[in-house]
């Protein structure tokens, strides 16, 4: 269409953002390299994530930190999930990669390339806008915190304008992106929660319950931001995680970054309390969603609540693994305070 001289925001089949059309409109490789080039882009991703994790590592004092960045490394790339984006060519292989971009800055302490990866991923999804929160935290001069906060939205604000001289100076592209993505107008079945659940409800109350559920991710980032001060790191691996839940259109390959770093998080590792629950969970929703899908879309012997049952269990495995985390924190921060209340005079300490 966009060779043809025809606005693709003029239906309702393209959903990205001008300058990724241009992008790709650019990009006239075979079958085969472009292939290369997404296994290259996710074999980039996993070492990004893999020096983040020895860098914080290092950070913390662990005594193994080039083992903890084997280990992130190994898994992301031997995850099935992103094995199989790869192998499909997903969109979701970039966002991963702006994604692992955001955390090795992170780790590193460069706030302006930091501020503006995620000045692109919230061009392209929106819900990243939250990280701005673990910014906040790792980032805490008072003029490194308006440079990130200025940064972003100087940074959003002249995609947004890119994107209209792109469009040829229309404004169109508004409703077809952001538009698409704040009124959840296509219900077709993902991993998300979202599509069941405004299938089912009456027209007259969509507006209230589709305001409800995009204020419902903002609601934890003033509470998280207090809660979490102490470690930049972990609030951030919750924000992924968050994200990864919350969004409108979610896939699987959200969950690969935040569960590729949660090895960096050796020193809450004997803190968990659920961890082979939510591990066993997921990896039994992960395999069932095919079986499920099968049955209701291709095979027609079942309905969408087999599907949705399974994506319902997925996700409240994420949020077990986010308040698992949340409790880790908490105790070692308990154990911190009891540890240093001991004295020579001491005879016991009650939990």
């Amino acid at each position: 269409m966009f060779k043809d001289g025809i606005s693709p925001y003029e239906g309702d089949l393209f959903h990205f953002q001008p300058f990724l059309l241009r992008l790709f409109s650019f990009v006239s490789l075979s079958e085969a390299a472009v292939f290369a080039a997404f296994v290259a882009i996710d074999c980039l991703t996993a070492l990004l994530l893999s020096r983040s994790a020895e860098r914080y590592s290092r950070e913390n004092g662990s005594n193994h930190p080039e083992y903890i960045s084997q280990l992130v490394l190994k898994c992301y790339l031997l995850n099935p999930i992103t094995i199989a984006c790869s192998a499909i060519l997903s969109i979701s292989v970039l966002h991963n990669l702006i994604a692992a971009g955001i955390v090795y800055f992170f780790s590193t302490g460069l706030l302006i390339p930091c501020v503006f990866l995620l000045s692109v991923s919230s061009s392209l999804s929106l819900y990243p806008l939250v990280i701005l929160a673990s910014l906040l935290l790792r980032f805490p001069s008072l003029q490194e915190r308006l440079l990130a906060v200025g940064g972003l939205a100087m940074g959003f604000a002249s995609i947004v304008l890119l994107n209209w001289l792109l469009n040829g100076m229309n404004w169109n592209f508004i409703e077809d992106t952001y538009g698409f993505i704040l009124k959840v107008d296509d219900l077709t079945p993902n991993v998300g929660l979202v599509w069941y659940f405004f299938t089912q409800v009456f027209e007259h109350f969509r507006a209230f319950y589709l305001a409800v559920f995009q204020i419902n991710l903002l609601v934890y980032v003033v509470p998280l931001l207090l809660s979490l001060r102490k470690d930049a790191h972990l609030h951030l691996v919750i924000s992924l995680l968050l994200v990864a839940v919350f969004s409108s259109y979610p896939t699987l390959n959200d969950a690969s970054v935040y569960l590729a770093m949660l090895p960096m998080l050796e020193r809450y590792k004997k803190y968990p309390r659920y961890t082979l629950v939510v591990g066993g969970t997921i990896v039994t929703c992960v395999v069932l969603m095919p079986v499920m899908w099968h049955m209701w879309i291709v095979a027609g012997s079942g309905n969408a609540n087999f599907y949705f049952a399974v994506t319902l269990i997925y996700n409240v495995a994420q949020i077990y693994l986010m308040i698992d985390l949340m409790f880790a924190y908490f105790r070692k921060e308990a154990d911190e305070i009891s540890a240093s209340l001991v004295t020579p005079k001491t005879s016991f300490v009650l939990y």
